[in-house]
């Protein structure tokens, strides 16, 4: 059952995935302004701890010519995919920068055909990263 209360748009582009120093390629495979769903070879991700305390990086673009978006991420969950090597990873974003949000919002307003949706999306995060901080 899905859970997210915020929109999400389905990308399936490329990124990477960093902790420590480490990085990995990973899928987007899609995306929302509270957090996101990756996909990667399960032998990739051992290369990385799955409980970390400490939030971990990902940086894609929607296309080439699109500004490159970092977001900082909390792990919540992994999810193996029957008899494939892949692994679905269900991430939190921990904080983004404003520029970074910019492009997000963005991404979601012109692939979600609802800019009204995204809107509240929008405002939902934004209070939700000022009660963290306070």
């Amino acid at each position: 059952m899905d859970k997210r209360q915020f929109q999400r748009v389905d990308l399936k582009v490329p990124g990477e995935l960093s902790l420590h120093g480490n990085s990995i390629p990973v899928t987007i495979e899609d995306v929302s302004l509270q957090g996101l769903r990756l996909s990667a070879a399960e032998a990739m991700l051992e290369m990385l701890p799955f409980d970390s305390y400490d939030p971990y990086t990902v940086m894609f673009k929607a296309n080439p010519d699109s500004p490159l978006i970092t977001l900082y991420l909390q792990q919540l969950y992994r999810q193996s995919q029957g008899n494939s090597d892949l692994i679905f990873i269900g991430c939190k974003v921990d904080h983004v920068e404003v520029e970074c949000l910019a492009e997000l919002r963005t991404l979601i307003n012109l692939n979600s055909g609802d800019p009204g949706l995204s809107e509240q999306d929008l405002n939902a995060l934004i209070d939700a990263v000022y009660k963290k901080d306070a």
